[in-house]
């Protein structure tokens, strides 16, 4: 296949830090070329001058044997290079159509004082139909599955012409079904002769769609790969600059004395009994689709929804949660799906974060600064927080790290049980890794235990010593993750196997 991008020694500083350093990377017509990288590496620093946000201290950059002045490569010259994004987050209208978003950058290039809206819903319609995209035209965006968003960014992008189509972390808010169908559609952009750039944290995915990886770290590009012959074990050695060895994920064998226990819970979620304990030591895994209850579970313990009836008992004594504040005071912490929005206070400085769940003793007549700056930062060294500072605002934090600050926080307010909810969302496998130590670590000193909530069933079956599985608002089967399958516990999350009675 011919070389359709070559860029060549790229290079960018920040305020002095070096954020790329003399990296090459090219991209085949109709291939998948994969960035890997451990969050702080230089995957998006890449892919934001490439795509004209910003500009290269020094390089090459060649689009199909053509040089391309990289003084005056903007956001515009990218588009029409043929040189298209697509973020995360979705740069869509919700309240338009999908024919309004889709022919809008026509609209704006073609201007004109009248709009032929029938031509526009059938040009759209044309679009679609030609990349096998079932989307009604005449539909809102708001109204749209997030799958058919994607799909509509991807047409949106092809038609600007796109040769070159980059797709940031593109499955991270996409159940598996709709993963399923993104991947269908990368197939057939690549028998378009389009090069994909292609970024994820996910070996199992990388592995099944990329045909070449690019590790990047510290700035660099490390090595260059085929993910179809290299081991998961070989690329996070490669991106993390140092050999793995195989997770032991049982802390225990055998279940200990019983640490902490729901029975009968109920509240205007739960309208049948959820019934289960955790014991001394143990990592309790709880799985399920998105929608299946795991979260508003978790809520619900650590006092954010409220409870109707049903007793909750740490080593064997009743308490009362009514709140947040009471949860915390029992000994128990919460790390919520949305770390940003929910379990930081991005604004405030990582000592003030890591003391939140700590401000009763703060208020101590025996506390002081100087006590609360020692133990932030002997925490801060114990579990490797990345940051120049203590007083560094945690909204400049890569993911990895924030989770850390939120962990820390716990581990500082000395709490008993420790609930994680999808704790490794959009964290790359290196801090992945570390993340895992530190709930293992958790688990294994005396008196504690980890509810760890995920939707990736991978994880749940690596790290869980036992593994409940929810549907419809349901505990549905108890297992050992050892003796179980992928595709066992899909079957218990979509409801298709023999539920279990937890009344």
């Amino acid at each position: 296949m011919a070389k359709l991008l070559v860029m060549k020694d790229i290079s960018k500083s920040f305020y002095g830090v070096k954020a790329l350093k003399n990296v090459n990377f090219d991209l085949e017509s109709g291939e998948v070329h994969i960035l890997l990288g451990e969050n702080g590496a230089g995957k998006s620093t890449l892919i934001k001058i490439l795509s004209g946000a910003y500009r290269a201290d020094s390089g090459n950059i060649e689009l199909e044997g053509k040089h391309i002045d990289i003084s005056r490569l903007g956001p515009r010259m990218a588009e029409e290079i043929g040189i298209a994004t697509i973020y995360q987050s979705f740069h869509l209208i919700p309240h338009l159509t999908v024919a309004e978003n889709l022919m809008l950058p026509r609209f704006v290039r073609d201007g004109g004082m009248f709009i032929h809206w029938k031509a526009v819903f059938q040009d759209a319609k044309n679009a679609l139909d030609a990349l096998d995209f079932d989307i009604d035209p005449h539909a809102k965006v708001k109204d749209l599955s997030v799958s058919k968003k994607q799909m509509l960014e991807i047409a949106i992008a092809l038609s600007k012409n796109a040769k070159i189509l980059i797709m940031d972390e593109p499955t991270a808010a996409l159940s598996q079904k709709e993963i399923e169908i993104l991947f269908s559609t990368i197939a057939r952009i690549k028998e378009r002769g389009i090069g994909i750039i292609y970024i994820s944290h996910k070996i199992e995915e990388i592995k099944r769609i990329g045909d070449r990886v690019t590790v990047l770290r510290d700035g660099s590009a490390i090595a260059t790969v085929n993910p179809k012959t290299t081991s998961a074990e070989e690329l996070i050695s490669i991106m993390i600059g140092k050999t793995i060895s195989s997770h032991n994920r049982r802390v225990v064998t055998s279940a200990g004395k019983t640490l902490f226990e729901v029975k009968g819970l109920q509240n205007q979620n739960f309208s049948k009994p959820i019934n289960f304990e955790i014991y001394e030591h143990e990592i309790l895994g709880i799985a399920g689709l998105v929608g299946s209850g795991k979260t508003e579970l978790a809520q619900a313990i650590f006092g954010i929804d409220r409870l109707d009836s049903g007793k909750i008992s740490l080593e064997g004594n009743k308490i009362v949660i009514t709140s947040p504040r009471s949860a915390v005071m029992r000994g128990i912490g919460y790390l919520p799906e949305d770390r940003d929005a929910c379990g930081l206070c991005l604004n405030m400085g990582v000592k003030e974060n890591m003391s939140l769940a700590n401000l009763a003793q703060l208020h101590s007549l025996t506390y002081s600064h100087v006590h609360e700056t020692q133990s932030v930062q002997s925490m801060v060294d114990d579990i490797a927080v990345k940051t120049p500072e203590l007083s560094q605002q945690v909204k400049y934090l890569s993911g990895g790290n924030k989770q850390k600050v939120i962990l820390g926080k716990w581990l500082l307010a000395n709490c008993r049980l420790l609930i994680l909810d999808e704790p490794t969302i959009g964290i790359d496998v290196g801090a992945r890794s570390e993340i895992y130590e530190l709930i293992r670590n958790f688990a294994g000193d005396p008196g504690h235990s980890v509810l760890f909530i995920s939707s990736d069933i991978d994880e749940i079956l690596e790290i869980s010593n036992r593994l409940l599985v929810m549907s419809q608002w349901q505990i549905v089967a108890e297992l050992d993750p050892d003796k179980s399958s992928k595709n066992e516990i899909m079957q218990y999350s979509l409801g298709t196997r023999t539920r279990i009675s937890h009344d």
